[in-house]
Order: structure tokens, then C-alpha cells, then sequence
């Protein structure tokens, strides 16, 4: 199959590129040009001079996680274990144990779609993400090796540090971990722990690094690792974050994730407002839309081992687009003051999977099908059935819950 977008903005990595044409040829970007071609392909989008980003990477989520409200009796916290113990306790988990593990993740997956991520990283085992792998409509990135943490109280998930570290050194895959999230011995410790273990390089994905002092961020610079900042979990858990500044001004790979709605971020938009509020307020400047945008694409593209596919608007690269309205003159403020209703199209592999309702007739021409959906009240369409899967939330909850990050109605 073989469309194009025309008169869009095409946010490139030599800078947005004004009257663009994209064209896309079995799920790829076959070009991109400025100007109207003559020959004219038989399915043509004019985008109106909106914004066209690669589609966003949300570098740390748990879709399993995904329910509201957050949880957090006891704030702040000294580290992971004792929230994970509130939650394990409180009626709102209760309440979310009562919903399948589809149907969690189709939230999740759906909660990253409408705010124009395309791709996930689900940091859990792999046999718990294994079912719903097909059935998402985002893609839910599989491959990785993971810990849950470096401490005495991780989760047993993987085969420890050492061995996952080598299977990901060897398949040149991100060796992922919760790493210093918290202010207990251990979690200031942790950083010291993993790289006296040789488990420190360009594969290992840090996620959180609170309680990282001069130091550590120093051997994290060195061995070229790179770190995935969740503020917005960070600030509510615990009242702290990483010291992020010294972490840019170290040349540290820098990713944005929203961690679970239990604890984070509704979407990769709040977590976008979040990282910039704490650093206006934390520092005294702005921190730097452009900076922010590679935080969201090619910055998780390189870390998590896809930047042969993702995070760059180039030819040859999967298809994977956000469309946002061009309000703003500036492509990466408009990128971080966008909300639900900015969104105009997500396209993901070469195919829309929302978007505006006006939009409906690309959806029928591309053969996805989808259904009439309300966003935060704006008119929408949306690949599968996710008033569906809303019906079945309520049948088994046995009432309507109002999840702010799927906003439907």
C-alpha cells in the first residue's frame, strides 16, 4: 500500500521542513520532499500545515498498572517497596484486580495512543506482556532484558543483572532496571552495585536514578549508559527527582516515561508539562523544547536499541506519525504545550490508528477498522473496539469508572 501526506510541517532531525510531502509504501517512509508532487498517488492527505513528528516513545510504562487513582497514603516514601505495599492494600487495587490483564493493557495501550505514542517500553517479564502482544494498538516493545531493581527487596524478574546483561550485550538488545529509586542505603548504593557487577554500557537503560550524587552520574557519563526520568512519579512518591541538570550537562542519553497512572503521569503530554515545571522551578530556566522532543523520540530510539526503525522522521524508517494542530509557529513548543485535543492523526506502521473523525474515509481506504469515539470531547476515530472494551470494564466492575487517561465522552 502507497499514501501520502502533503502541505504538512514535517519535523525532520535537519529541522522542520516547511510544505512537505511525506509518502509512505508498505508501512515505511519512501520520501520526503518539499513541494507538491505532480503525479499524485491514490491516497493523498492534506494536512493544512499541521506539525508531523515520528510517532513518540514512551520509554518507561506497566500497562498492567494502568488505573487511577494514584496511590500513595504514606508520602513520602524512602524507597519503591513500601508504596508497592500501599498499593498491594489499598481498595483501589482491589478494584483494578477485579478487571482481566487484556483489559488493563488495552487501556495502557490506549492511554499512550491518543497523546501520540506509538511505541512502549512495558518494563515487566516477558511472559506477562507475551499475550497481549498482537492485540495492542500501540507497539508494546518486546525486545529487551530486564531487572526489576538492584537491591535485596527487587523482584525476582529476570535471571540476575550479570546474565541479563550478557544475553543484551550479546543480541544487541537494552538491558533494562529500576535503578537508586529511593534514598534507603541500598538505593544510593545501587548504581555502585550494578557496575562493580560489569553490568554498566551503552545496552543498560537506568530508570530513575533519585538518588544519584556527582559521582554516579559521572560513571553513568563514562560508561555511556542511559537513563529514563519519570518526574512526575518521582515527585509524587517520593517529593524528589534526579538532579537532571547535572545529568543533561553531563552528555547522559536522556528518555522520557510516565511510569503507571497509580503513581505517574495520565499521559506522555503531562509527563512532557511535568519535566518542564520541576525544571523552571528547580533551576530557574527553561528546559529546551528541543531537547524535550529528542527526550520523546530519538533519545529512547537509540537507548532501546530501535533507532534503525524509529524516532526520526527519515526515509527508510517504520511509518510511525504524530500529526499535531500548528496553533504555535514553533514545532517543539507546540509539542510541549500539546494536550488530547492537539492530536489530528497517529499513524503507526504505515497505518492511521487515530485521528480526527473527518479522517474517517483515510481509516476506510487503508482497510482499519475502528470506531466513533469522543476524546476529550472532540470527535474522533479509533482502530478497534474500544467502546467495547469500555462496556466490559463497567460490566465488571459492575458500574462506569471515569479514567482520566482514556477520557472518553
Amino acid at each position: 500500500m502507497e499514501w501520502e501526506i502533503v502541505n504538512s510541517k514535517a519535523v525532520t532531525p535537519q529541522g522542520v521542513l516547511e510544505n512537505a510531502t511525506i509518502r509512505i509504501k508498505d508501512g515505511r517512509i519512501s520520501s520526503i520532499s518539499s513541494g507538491i508532487p505532480k503525479d499524485v498517488l491514490p491516497i493523498r492527505i492534506n494536512l493544512r500545515g499541521n506539525f508531523v513528528y515520528p510517532g513518540l516513545i514512551n520509554a518507561h510504562d506497566h500497562l498492567l498498572g494502568t488505573y487511577l487513582p494514584k496511590v500513595g497514603t504514606n508520602r513520602p516514601y524512602l524507597n519503591w517497596l513500601p508504596w508497592d505495599n500501599d498499593l498491594k492494600s489499598s481498595v483501589v487495587y482491589a478494584e483494578r484486580q477485579q478487571l482481566e490483564p487484556e483489559q488493563l493493557y488495552l487501556l495502557g495501550s490506549y492511554k499512550n495512543l491518543i497523546s501520540g505514542v506509538t511505541s512502549v517500553l512495558d518494563h515487566i517479564p516477558h511472559f506477562v506482556q507475551k499475550p497481549f502482544l498482537d492485540k495492542s494498538p500501540v507497539r508494546i516493545l518486546e525486545r529487551f532484558t530486564l531487572s526489576h531493581s538492584i537491591c535485596s527487596y527487587s523482584l525476582g524478574w529476570g535471571d540476575g543483572p550479570q546474565i541479563e546483561y550478557a544475553r543484551a550485550k550479546e543480541g544487541n538488545l537494552p538491558f533494562v532496571t529500576h535503578i537508586s529509586e529511593g534514598f534507603d542505603e541500598e538505593s544510593k548504593n545501587a548504581l555502585k552495585e550494578l557496575n562493580s557487577l560489569g553490568c554498566l554500557g551503552e545496552n543498560t537503560v537506568l530508570v530513575h536514578g533519585i538518588a544519584f550524587d556527582s559521582e554516579d552520574i559521572k560513571t553513568v557519563s563514562k560508561t555511556k549508559a542511559n537513563l529514563v526520568w519519570c518526574p512526575e512519579s518521582n515527585l509524587f512518591m517520593f517529593g524528589k527527582t534526579a538532579p537532571i541538570r547535572e545529568i543533561l550537562e553531563a552528555g547522559i542519553n536522556v528518555s522520557l516515561g510516565t511510569d503507571s497512572p497509580m503513581s505517574g503521569s495520565i499521559n506522555i503530554f503531562q509527563e512532557i508539562k511535568s519535566a518542564r515545571e520541576f525544571f523552571t522551578k528547580e533551576y530557574g530556566k527553561e528546559l529546551d523544547p528541543k531537547i524535550v522532543f529528542k527526550m520523546v523520540t530519538e533519545n529512547p530510539a537509540k537507548a532501546l536499541r530501535v533507532e534503525n526503525d524509529l524516532g526520526k522522521l527519515e526515509i527508510g524508517k517504520k511509518a510511525d506519525l504524530l500529526v499535531l494542530s500548528s496553533e504555535k509557529e514553533d514545532a517543539y513548543q507546540t509539542l510541549c504545550t500539546a494536550d488530547l485535543k492537539s492530536v489530528r492523526l497517529v499513524v503507526k506502521d504505515g497505518k492511521p490508528s487515530y485521528g480526527d473523525l473527518s479522517l474517517k474515509d483515510f481509516f476506510d481506504e487503508t482497510g482499519v477498522t475502528g470506531r466513533e469515539i469522543k476524546i476529550a470531547g472532540t470527535d474522533k476515530y479509533l482502530a478497534g473496539d474500544p467502546l467495547g472494551l469500555l462496556e466490559s470494564v463497567t460490566r465488571a466492575l459492575g458500574y462506569k469508572k471515569d479514567l482520566a487517561f482514556f477520557p472518553v465522552g
